[in-house]
């Protein structure tokens, strides 16, 4: 559950620093920089702890499939961030962590106990409340918020490529798992490029919107290694529920640095974390 918490925490920070930057150069180019810097720093901790990456050449349906969905997750991500709005988004990307447990149940012979499940939907239900503004939220409803089906596809995707990069940092250990996910992903990202390239070529971004980007890039990557470690040693049911909390540091520094003033529902929302977290921990 720590590495999971740890891994919310990067990707809560990455979440908050791309919707920033994705403002300014484009959805597409933050995602395709970050990833870029990413898969070159997992490169050389691979290089630098000296394990092996033959075992690779046997899993590469496995890769593929992360490749996919993985990819897909994060440009819809990003995407759906820079449509907004952030209290539609937010909270239907946290359900990832659902379809997640659910391939790892019945893939991986997963048995989370009843109160860990309970504890599971306690804390996304509570990530759900305190990622929106619920009086925002229905005063959309009588149209489809612009993002919405965005959110949904990074849902999927998220919770699909969760499933796939625990299910190769058991088999290959987390470096060398970590390490393949990130490289299979980035052509996953190359692919979209080139049949986005003019797009990407009429707003070419500026030094500072490289360097923001890198940022983002260098606080996925925390959370993907954190990740990456708690898949490979505890249940992958467990580290995608903990990581589901995510959110709750990119309201916290919206809150901190965007002058965002919290609203009663996500009061409520992070006393149901809290009491999920905990039943987790005692499962």
């Amino acid at each position: 559950m720590i590495e999971g918490l740890l891994a919310a925490l990067g990707w809560g920070s990455a979440d908050f620093l791309g919707a920033v930057v994705g403002r300014r150069i484009g959805s597409l180019w933050t995602v395709i920089i970050a990833q870029v810097f990413a898969a070159l720093a997992a490169t050389a901790i691979v290089v630098a702890t000296g394990d092996s990456v033959r075992p690779v050449a046997a899993l590469t349906g496995a890769l593929a499939l992360n490749a996919l969905f993985t990819a897909t997750a994060y440009v819809t991500h990003y995407r759906a961030l820079e449509l907004g709005p952030v209290a539609v988004v937010s909270p239907v990307g946290a359900t990832y962590a659902l379809v997640g447990v659910v391939l790892a149940i019945v893939f991986l012979g997963e048995r989370p106990s009843l109160l860990a499940l309970t504890g599971g939907v306690v804390t996304v239900v509570g990530v759900m409340l305190t990622s929106t503004d619920l009086r925002k939220l229905r005063a959309g409803t009588h149209g489809m918020p612009p993002g919405l089906p965005w959110a949904i596809a990074s849902a999927i995707g998220f919770g699909v490529g969760g499933f796939f990069l625990a299910y190769l940092s058991r088999h290959l250990g987390w470096v060398v798992g970590m390490w393949a996910s990130r490289c299979a992903q980035l052509a996953g990202f190359a692919i979209v490029g080139l049949a986005r390239r003019k797009s990407l070529a009429a707003r070419p971004p500026a030094r500072a919107g490289i360097g923001a980007a890198i940022g983002v890039g260098a606080a996925d990557l925390v959370g993907v290694t954190a990740f990456s470690i708690g898949a490979h040693t505890g249940l992958v049911s467990i580290v995608l529920v903990a990581s589901a909390v995510f959110p709750l540091i990119a309201v916290g520094l919206s809150i901190a640095y965007l002058g965002e003033r919290p609203v009663p529902n996500q009061y409520v929302g992070v006393g149901l974390v809290a009491a999920g977290l905990v039943l987790l921990g005692l499962a």
